[in-house]
Parts: C-alpha cells; sequence; structure tokens
C-alpha cells in the first residue's frame, strides 16, 4: 500500500515537472519571439493540429502517456487556467490570450481531454459511458473551435450606398478594398433619432448653462422648462427630411420679464446653425439629435448562390452561411439623411461546431444531473 502511493506521488511530481517545463518553454518563446502570432494557425494548419489531437483517440498510447489524461492532470490545468482568467480580470491591459504560456497550457488541456476520451473509448460501454462522451467531445469540439479554430475568423467593413451592390470590404485599418465572397445592395437606411434640445451656450467656451449641471429643454412643440433663470418655451418645431430641425422659442427672463423670442437650429450638412443672442456671451442654441435606431433593409448574395434580404440592426445582424452582417456605422455629417451604410461582416467557419460543443457539454450535463455522476 506504501509503495502504491509512493508511486502515485512520484507520478504526479512528473506530471508537474512536465507541465512547467512547457509552460517556461512558454515563457521562453514569448521572451525571443514576442506575442504568438493566431495568423500560424489558420487553415490548413489549424485542421491539422486537430488531426493529431485525434490520434490520442483514435491509437491505444503507451502507458506514461496516457497518465497525462488523469483527473489529477486536468485539476492542475484548470488551476493554471482560473489563475491566468483572473489576472486577465484585475490586470488592465495585459495580452495574456495571446501569450506562448497561455497557448501551451490551452494546448495542454485540449491533449489531457483527448486522452482522456481515448482511454473511455476502448473500453466503451453505451448505457455507462455516453455521459462522459458527451461532456468531453464536446469540451474538447469547443475549445478547438474557440482557440485554433478562432484563427479563421475574419473581420471585414464594407460601404454601400443606396440602391448600389457592393462584393469589396476592407480589413480594419487597411486601404485596399478586396472582392470577398459576399455581397449586400443597399435598399434603404433608416434613422430614428431622440429630439434635439434647446441650451443656453456660452458662446466663447462652447460649455451648456449652468455649467456643472447643465439643464436642457425638448425641441418639440409645447414644451417649456426654466434654464438659468430663463422661462423657455417651444412655439412650434419643424424637422423635414434632408433638412435641419428648426425651432421657435420664447423666452422670458424671470428675474425682470424680459422677453425673446426667435428661431435656433443646429444646422447640418449644408445648412448653418442659428442661434437666438441673449447677450455678448451667451446665447439660447439646439444641441444635434442623438441616433436612437438606425438599421439599413438589404439583399444579401454570395457566389454559391445564396440570397437573403432583411434587416439589419447593430445588434441583430443577418446571417448567411458562415457569414454574419452586422450594421456598424452611417455617414454620421448627414444623420438621417445619410446615404450609405457601414457593415461589418464577419466570417467564423468554427461558429457551428462551438454551438455543437456547447449543445454536447449541456446534454451531457443534463444526463449526469439526472442518472449522477460516478467517480473515475
Amino acid at each position: 500500500m506504501g509503495s502504491q502511493s509512493k508511486r502515485k506521488q512520484e507520478t504526479a511530481l512528473v506530471e508537474i515537472i512536465i507541465i512547467s517545463a512547457v509552460i517556461i518553454a512558454g515563457f521562453a518563446l514569448q521572451f525571443v519571439i514576442g506575442p504568438l502570432d493566431f495568423g500560424i494557425l489558420v487553415f490548413p494548419v489549424n485542421l491539422i493540429l486537430g488531426f493529431i489531437l485525434l490520434l490520442p483517440i483514435l491509437f491505444k498510447l503507451s502507458q506514461p502517456i496516457r497518465k497525462f489524461g488523469s483527473g489529477k492532470v486536468s485539476v492542475i490545468l484548470l488551476t493554471i487556467v482560473t489563475i491566468m482568467a483572473i489576472y486577465m480580470g484585475l490586470v488592465s491591459g495585459n495580452d495574456v490570450k495571446h501569450s506562448w504560456p497561455f497557448a501551451f497550457v490551452y494546448l495542454m488541456c485540449m491533449v489531457n481531454l483527448a486522452i482522456a476520451i481515448g482511454k473511455r473509448v476502448r473500453k466503451f460501454r453505451l448505457k455507462k459511458d455516453y455521459g462522459f462522451m458527451l461532456n468531453h467531445i464536446g469540451l474538447l469540439l469547443l475549445l478547438f473551435a474557440a482557440g485554433p479554430g478562432s484563427a479563421d475568423m475574419q473581420r471585414w467593413f464594407m460601404t454601400v450606398a443606396e440602391g448600389a451592390t457592393e462584393w469589396r470590404g476592407e480589413r480594419s485599418g487597411a486601404t485596399d478594398p478586396v472582392e470577398l465572397p459576399i455581397a449586400i445592395t443597399l435598399l434603404d437606411f433608416k434613422m430614428d433619432e431622440y429630439p434635439p434640445k434647446i441650451a443656453i451656450v456660452d458662446k466663447v467656451t462652447g460649455e451648456s448653462q449652468p455649467v456643472k449641471r447643465p439643464v436642457f429643454v425638448e425641441a418639440v412643440g409645447g414644451e417649456t422648462g426654466i434654464i438659468s433663470g430663463w422661462r423657455v418655451s417651444v412655439d412650434s418645431f419643424d424637422y423635414r427630411p434632408m433638412m435641419a430641425p428648426v425651432a421657435m422659442i420664447s423666452a422670458e427672463r424671470v428675474s425682470d420679464g424680459k422677453i425673446l423670442t426667435g428661431r435656433v437650429s443646429c444646422g447640418n450638412h449644408f445648412q448653418q446653425f442659428r442661434i437666438l443672442d441673449i447677450d455678448e456671451r451667451l446665447c439660447f442654441a439646439m444641441t444635434y439629435p442623438e441616433p436612437e435606431r438606425f438599421s439599413s433593409q438589404v439583399e444579401v448574395f454570395t457566389k454559391d448562390g445564396k440570397e437573403k434580404s432583411g434587416v439589419v440592426e447593430v445588434n441583430a445582424p443577418i446571417k448567411t452561411g458562415s457569414w454574419n452582417i452586422y450594421q456598424y456605422s452611417y455617414d454620421t455629417s448627414k444623420g438621417r439623411d445619410s446615404q450609405i451604410s457601414i457593415f461589418e461582416l464577419v466570417y467564423d467557419p468554427w461558429l457551428i461546431p462551438a454551438y455543437a460543443g456547447i449543445a454536447m457539454v449541456m446534454l451531457g450535463s443534463l444526463t449526469l444531473l439526472f442518472r449522477g455522476g460516478k467517480r473515475e
């Protein structure tokens, strides 16, 4: 009994030494060549790595290697990952995810799972092991899709004019457009805006009054309010397509009854703003209307003949194949009159495998919940 316990301690020590050596090698690479470039893992490199991870599942390994698939190794690796995750959350500006030590620990987690699956495959019994297989295969699939698979993810930006069809996209920071296997036709761009506001502004500093706690009155017909001792009424408000918003206001100074009336406007890309002077320093002015919601009615085409139409919003993309199309921006100088729409296109061929992995883990967890787990 004592010799068996000693062997277990020696095995655990060897496992810790191996894990430590791999992490030290990661730090050495980090020091010599800098952060990990995920570009080295793009297809077909990540697929080759996936086939290598299948070897412990398909072929029986030697006893020393099989021990690396033990639960003790899993606990050690998960502890290290947890420490790294805490560091990422507490220390701002770090790039742990792109470091070689993190990549090596991540790889060891996948190897540990693959070996554990391989050991169970060779003595697989459906009624006993299907929960284990769902959990471990699903987690391995999820880790692979989120890790090496993420190298295949691409982000593009596409600017499309109303009534036009565009096939070309640009990467962030790039200037040369590239033809993509997907095209977008912009049928219509729409924007809902919050009403602009009436404010008293310092003409020199541009600060709204009072400085520390500025007060505004919404530019909506019939609205009233008090700003810095002035009782302000919005008599009328007009906001036509392709025109700047204009409000007719009346203002009475509470202290002496002085009355001012006139039009104020924030202007737009071709119309000048209007102000109503109070004195040499202060004036009534209108703020720019802020966007509440903007969306694009589009048709999407792919080179393999697929077509899809719908409305794209900031957090409501259109999905076609492995592409997600998000509303990104518009011509901010024209606001709701923008005649272009800017889209973010995200290509992620490993998204479906990631979802499949999550589904398998959830299903496996349910089986453990209803049937109970068994200590290995």
